[in-house]
């Protein structure tokens, strides 16, 4: 059961996250048993013994995090672009919603009947809404648990995808994650200083 469940997720997230080119981030560790990572205002912390796959494209910063022992995998997903909370809802409709059930259809597609329900998080401190799909993947229970919030005016949506039995064995490898999300002013370059003529 455990390798059907595992191929079932390989094949649904490569089916549901587009791939852009990976690019391999410089992770600087920090003392304790977790790597740090900061680029273009984005600053997350993820556990030492997982691999990080950066997807960022020009619109997003995206990442996929796995670990050899864990039969379950988190993204991330950073919109660029700054959104201010009133605007969350059109973010909502524009491409979390579709993103959502795309991953439903999903499961169906891989015969299984997900059941849909609201839930909420924490992401950086913040509140976030979200949505649980339970599901039966060749007879091991799982879910695919995906939120989403404004954190420093960007749109953050992650989710955690797996058997039930990892998501709650590798839960603090999801609340380091999920925890430790900021978003950090980015300083403007400086303007190159005059030069005084002879």
């Amino acid at each position: 059961m455990r390798v059907i469940f595992k191929l079932s997720l390989s094949v649904l997230l490569s089916c549901v996250f587009a791939t852009a080119s990976a690019q391999t981030p410089t992770p600087t560790p920090t003392p304790s048993a977790a790597q740090h990572f900061t680029k273009g205002g984005l600053v997350f912390d993820y556990p030492n013994g997982w691999t990080m796959k950066d997807m960022s494209s020009e619109d997003a910063q995206e990442f996929g995090f796995s670990n050899n022992a864990a039969d379950i995998q988190m993204r991330m997903f950073v919109h660029k672009g700054k959104v201010p909370a009133d605007k969350l809802p059109a973010a909502k409709e524009a491409f979390i919603d579709p993103y959502v059930s795309q991953v439903e259809k999903q499961f169906v597609q891989m015969g299984a009947t997900p059941t849909k329900s609201t839930d909420t998080s924490e992401i950086g401190g913040i509140k976030a809404d979200g949505v649980l799909l339970s599901a039966s993947l060749g007879g091991e229970p799982g879910a695919a648990k995906i939120y989403w919030a404004i954190v420093g005016q960007r749109v953050v949506v992650l989710t955690l995808f797996g058997p039930d039995r990892d998501i709650k064995k590798f839960a603090p490898a999801w609340d380091l994650l999920r925890s430790t999300i900021k978003i950090e002013e980015q300083k403007p370059a400086a303007a190159p200083s005059p030069k005084s003529s002879p």
